[in-house]
């Protein structure tokens, strides 16, 4: 029990880590065109605050086990499927949260929930298209841990170089005549 609460607080934070530098980019960027807009805005505590949410939805969402078909198939499909069921997830807690934090604040719950992805079309478009550039590297990189392993992949990726089997055999039937 102690172990699997270890391994649930390291993933919070590592996701958490990966989605706030996402964020404060965004955040960074957005304010950046507001403030050429004549517009001073710069929510540094919206970058962290939303990460830990996002994580905690993500990790919420593992421990439903949703998405987790398609381990037979090519890992795009995998990726791809995850993206797909976490958007959705995501985009209902958001609106849960949303609404909330908007009753809290004494509006309506349609008030609240009409501001989601920034209240057009347009705007949730974009967040859909964003939520896809975060998320693919997210779940790319736990596909990938699934086929080598965890500590393999983290160890490859940032420690040392790793050889694995299936690309050394590709490797030599290559070069072999």
């Amino acid at each position: 029990m102690r172990d699997r609460a270890v391994s649930e607080v390291k993933a919070l934070i590592y996701i958490s880590a990966y989605l706030f530098v996402v964020f404060s980019a965004l955040s960074f960027y957005k304010s950046s065109i507001l403030q050429a807009a004549g517009v001073h805005w710069l929510p540094w505590g919206f970058a962290l605050v939303k990460s830990l949410i996002l994580a905690k939805f993500v990790l919420i969402g593992r421990a439903l086990h949703i998405a987790e078909g398609h381990r037979t198939k090519p890992l795009i499909w995998q990726i791809l499927h995850k993206w797909v069921s976490f958007l959705i997830l995501a985009a209902g807690f958001t609106v849960i949260e949303e609404a909330s934090v908007g009753l809290i604040h004494g509006k309506t719950i349609e008030a609240s929930i009409a501001e989601v992805g920034g209240g057009t079309t347009e705007e949730m478009i974009a967040t859909a298209i964003l939520m896809f550039l975060v998320f693919l590297p997210l779940f790319a990189y736990g596909a990938l841990g699934e086929v080598v392993g965890d500590k393999a992949l983290f160890k490859t990726l940032f420690v040392t170089r790793l050889e694995f089997e299936v690309a050394d055999q590709k490797r030599t039937e290559s070069s072999s005549p």
